[in-house]
């Protein structure tokens, strides 16, 4: 298909309901005028689309407000998140962050190089912590300007927020040699991440959150590492979060989680969004029952490299494969969608969205498959 074709299609395309309306409804198990959807932490790639380097959207309100109008308007991206990235908290405790004009903030130094300094970190208050504060500020903002649209917020899960305070490397030693002290450090990251969600709560009542943990996949750390050092900061993470905002979170984790995804599941988690390394069908057969299932369009190969037929193609499969989750299915790219990626090929998903997940219920695959 080309573009030109693409965007014929698409105006012929007609939206009978809201992106809340719709959400809504499959929650209660209705059928929905098509499959929900979401791309995975896309704010950098369409500030990029949009013609902004990620420092401009992550420092200029109007770029920011700007972006969120554009997905709306452009896209059907009729919410935004306002959250912590993965080493914000880690920022917020002491350590220094550097962001180049046009990609991925990185720790130039972390706070935490021995645990001799570890009773100098105290909880982050995001009332009165610098950076904490000012992101809680933009939240106010927004949602000031953008009333209608849905605002969720986020943080990162402990390992990830953890190796944000400590070197990586360290924090795998301390799994063997100081398991002591990086028990007592993830307690620590947990807990600020529940100061973080209280404080939404506070301003903004309920939202929807989330978490993202990479370090946590199969790929980084071992299934025994994960139940000693991982689930069991997740856990408390879940519960606070459903304590504080009477619901429980999603969760992203990059890379290899099959091992894992029954824990997480028993964990309480409400869904998971699967990488493209991993199967959906398979994830549907173990734990499809008890969590919604989100991905795995494969965001390097398919959405940012791939052309307009590969991005429908990736689509329908993905939607065969679990649109019909008893849990409820979301169809999402396998991990964050890079910088780069053609507008074109975001609204290749859109479409493919709207035509072959059409008539989607929650246990049902979509009406629209019929057609593919």
């Amino acid at each position: 298909m080309t573009y030109e074709e693409l965007k014929r299609e698409m105006a012929r395309q007609k939206e009978e309901m809201t992106a809340k309306e719709r959400m809504e409804a499959y929650n209660r198990g209705e059928e929905v005028d098509y499959q929900p959807y979401t791309l995975q932490a896309s704010d950098p790639a369409m500030a990029d689309i949009f013609g902004f380097t990620t420092t401009q959207f992550g420092t200029d309100f109007e770029v920011k407000s700007e972006v969120i109008r554009r997905k709306k308007e452009e896209f059907g991206l009729d919410s935004f998140n306002v959250g912590l990235g993965l080493k914000t908290i880690g920022g917020a405790l002491g350590s220094v962050l550097k962001a180049p004009e046009h990609g991925i903030d990185y720790v130039e130094h972390h706070i935490l190089q021995d645990y001799k300094e570890f009773d100098r970190l105290e909880l982050t208050d995001p009332y009165t912590n610098p950076i904490l504060s000012r992101i809680l500020e933009s939240a106010k903002r927004l949602k000031d300007r953008f009333p209608d649209i849905s605002m969720t917020t986020s943080v990162a899960g402990p390992l990830s927020t953890a190796i944000a305070v400590r070197p990586v490397d360290l924090v795998l030693k301390d799994t063997i040699k100081r398991p002591e002290m990086l028990h007592k450090l993830l307690d620590l990251v947990v807990d600020c991440s529940l100061k973080w969600f209280e404080a939404f709560h506070n301003e903004f009542g309920a939202v929807g959150t989330n978490f993202s943990d990479p370090v946590t996949c199969m790929d980084v750390i071992s299934k025994k590492q994960f139940d000693i050092f991982s689930l069991p900061y997740m856990k408390k993470l879940i519960d606070g979060t459903n304590a504080i905002m009477g619901s429980r979170p999603g969760a992203h984790i990059c890379g290899k989680t099959s091992p894992i995804w029954s824990d997480l599941a028993d964990a309480g988690l409400f869904s998971f969004s699967i990488d493209n390394c991993e199967d959906l069908e398979t994830a549907k057969q173990m734990v499809g029952d008890r969590m919604r299932i989100a991905g795995n369009v494969p965001p390097v190969d398919v959405m940012r490299e791939g052309s307009i037929d590969d991005v429908i193609a990736s689509c329908i499969e993905c939607m065969k494969k679990c649109g019909d989750n008893p849990a409820g299915y979301i169809l999402n790219t396998g991990c964050q969608l890079p910088i780069g990626t053609p507008k074109a090929n975001v609204e290749a998903f859109i479409y493919a969205a709207r035509k072959y997940g059409r008539g989607a219920r929650m246990g049902r695959l979509p009406k629209g498959l019929e057609d593919a």
